[in-house]
C-alpha cells in the first residue's frame, strides 16, 4: 500500500507560502466571537488580508491586528481581529472582532460573490474605522453620492469609471470585490474609496485570486466560461484563458500554485484544469519567453494610454473530469504544493496528484499502477492522468458553492455544511507522526475537531495562520474560532 503520510510529509515543504511550516498543529478550536450582519443576505465569501498591523492603544503592549472582509448582497464589510500576540510577554488576550468599515454598492441589483486582498493602496496606514459605522460608504457609478443624499469633496484619486496607475503606491493591500454584474471593483480601505473598476467579463464573476509571488496580478473566474488575468498596478487586462480547450461551464474556483507560475481552475462542467503563467520554452540552449509571461512583463512596462495587446490562451497543460462523479460540478479547488484539493457536491473533498511529467507517469505507473486513473475524455495532447491520495468526508454538503479553507501553509483543512457544522482535519503529517492518514477511507483519520455555528448553511471557511478560523453563513452570521490548545 502507498504510505500516504510519508508522501504528504515529503511534499509539505512545497506548500509553504511564507517561511517554514508551523511548529505545532492545534488540537482544536473554540468559539470566541460571533456577529450578525444587518443586511439579511447570504455571505458568500470571506478573505483575510495578508498584512499585519500593530495595535498599541494602551501605550504598554503591542498586539498584531489582522483584517478580513466579507461580501453579501450589495454589501462589503471589513473586520479587525486582535490576535492577542504581544511583544512584551503579556498574557495572551482573547481575540476581539470589530467592524471597521461597511461599503454598499449604489446598484441595488448587484450581489457580490467574492472578495480578495491584493495590490497596494495609495496611502500608508491601516483600514481606519468609519466615522459612523451604522452608515455604509457608497461605491459605484455615483460614488460621490453618500448616504442620505449628502455629497463629499472629491479627491484627485477618485474615479467613477476610469482606471489609473497604482505603480507608486506603498499602502496596505487593496480590497477587490466582484459578483453578479461581472464588474471587479477595487477599494482603497485607507481612503475608504473606490479607486478602480475592471471591465471585461460578460457575466457574473464567481472568484478572485491574487498571485502569492506578485500581489499586482489578479485572476478572475466568470460565468462567461473565461478566466482573466489583470494587472492591479495599471488596470490592464493581461490575458484571457478561454476558447476551444477551456471550460464549458461557468468558472467557480481558482487557485494559484505557491510558485506563482501556474494556477488551477474548476467549473460547472465538472472539470479541473491547470494553466501555465510562466511558460518558458527551450529554443536550442536558450530559454524563450512564453506568450503569457511576455504579456505580464509588457503590462508593467506599458505607459498609461498606450495600446496594449491582451494575450489569449485556449489550452491548459492539464485537464480532467475524473476526480468527481457526475452529475455535479467542482465548486472549490486549491493547490497543496504540487497536489490538488478539490470539492464537488458528493460530500467529499479529494486530495489527488496530477500526473504531468514523463517522470511522474513512469514512477507512479511502475510503483502504483492500480491507483492511476485515466478515464478523462480530454484529447491526448492534454495530460489528464490522476492519482487519488485521500478523501475527506462531510455529510450534508451536497449544495454547490460551499467552499473549504486551509491554513496558509496547508497544515489543516476546514469545511462547513448545510447544517451549520464545520469539520477541521489535519492535512499534513509531521515527521513524528506514526498515524497512517489512509487512502480512499471513509473514517475520521486526521479529524481534529467538529465545530458548531448557528445551524445555517456555512458558505465558506477561512483560516488566518493557525490561530484563527472564520466561518460565514447564509443567515448573515459570522463565527470566529480561536485555538483551543496544542
Amino acid at each position: 500500500n502507498i504510505d500516504i503520510a510519508k508522501v504528504l510529509r515529503r511534499l509539505s515543504a512545497l506548500t509553504a507560502f511564507n517561511g517554514d511550516m508551523a511548529t505545532a498543529i492545534p488540537s482544536g478550536y473554540r468559539l470566541c466571537a460571533s456577529i450578525n450582519e444587518a443586511h439579511e443576505h447570504p455571505i458568500y465569501c470571506v478573505a483575510f488580508s495578508p498584512a499585519l498591523h500593530e495595535n498599541d492603544d494602551d501605550g504598554t503592549t503591542k498586539s498584531a491586528l489582522k483584517y478580513f472582509s466579507t461580501c453579501a448582497g450589495q454589501f462589503i464589510h471589513v473586520y479587525e481581529v486582535d490576535t492577542g500576540i504581544s511583544d512584551n510577554n503579556a498574557k495572551t488576550k482573547e481575540k476581539s472582532l470589530m467592524v471597521r468599515q461597511v461599503y454598499r454598492d449604489v446598484d441595488d441589483e448587484e450581489e457580490f460573490y467574492t472578495c480578495e486582498f491584493g495590490g497596494r493602496g495609495i496611502t500608508e496606514g491601516k483600514a481606519n474605522a468609519s466615522n459612523d459605522k451604522s452608515k455604509a460608504i457608497y461605491i459605484g457609478d455615483n460614488q460621490c453620492k453618500q448616504s442620505r443624499g449628502k455629497k463629499r469633496q472629491r479627491t484627485n484619486y477618485e474615479h467613477d469609471h476610469t482606471v489609473y496607475d497604482l505603480y507608486l503606491r506603498q499602502g496596505p493591500p487593496l480590497l477587490c470585490v466582484a459578483g453578479k454584474r461581472g464588474i471587479i471593483k477595487v477599494i482603497d480601505t485607507v481612503l475608504q474609496s473606490l479607486v478602480m473598476t475592471l471591465l471585461g467579463h460578460g457575466d457574473s464573476v464567481n472568484d478572485l485570486k491574487c498571485s502569492p509571488t506578485n500581489e499586482s496580478l489578479l485572476l478572475s473566474g466568470s460565468k462567461d466560461h473565461s478566466i482573466r488575468l489583470w494587472n492591479l498596478q495599471r488596470g490592464t487586462l493581461i490575458a484571457i484563458f478561454a476558447g476551444h480547450d477551456s471550460h464549458r461551464g461557468q468558472v467557480l474556483s481558482l487557485s494559484w500554485h505557491c510558485s506563482g507560475t501556474k494556477f488551477a481552475s474548476s467549473a460547472f462542467d465538472n472539470t479541473i484544469k491547470l494553466w501555465n503563467v510562466s511558460d518558458r520554452l527551450i529554443a536550442g540552449q536558450a530559454e524563450k519567453e512564453g506568450s503569457i509571461e511576455a504579456a505580464i512583463r509588457r503590462s508593467f512596462e506599458t505607459k498609461r494610454g498606450d495600446k496594449f495587446t491582451t494575450a489569449i490562451e485556449q489550452t491548459p497543460y492539464f485537464s480532467t473530469d475524473s476526480v468527481h462523479d457526475l452529475p455535479g460540478c467542482v465548486d472549490c479547488v486549491q493547490f497543496v504544493g504540487d497536489l490538488i484539493l478539490s470539492k464537488s457536491v458528493q460530500n467529499i473533498v479529494v486530495l489527488w496528484k496530477p500526473i504531468v511529467t514523463s517522470e511522474d507517469f513512469e514512477a507512479f505507473n511502475t510503483m502504483y499502477p492500480n491507483y492511476i486513473n485515466d478515464n478523462s475524455k480530454n484529447s491526448n495532447r492534454i495530460k489528464s492522468k490522476i492519482m487519488f491520495l485521500r478523501e475527506f468526508t462531510l455529510a450534508s454538503c451536497e449544495n454547490w458553492f460551499i467552499r473549504f479553507g486551509s491554513s496558509p501553509c496547508n497544515e489543516i483543512l476546514a469545511l462547513g455544511n448545510l447544517k451549520g457544522e464545520v469539520k477541521v482535519w489535519k492535512l499534513m503529517g509531521s515527521e513524528d507522526d506514526d498515524e497512517d492518514l489512509g487512502c480512499f477511507s471513509d473514517k475520521n483519520e486526521g479529524l481534529l475537531c467538529k465545530l458548531k455555528t448557528g445551524g445555517s448553511t456555512v458558505r465558506m471557511v477561512a483560516i488566518a495562520g493557525l490561530e484563527c478560523l472564520v466561518a460565514v453563513c447564509d443567515d448573515s452570521s459570522i463565527w470566529m474560532f480561536n485555538v483551543q490548545g496544542n
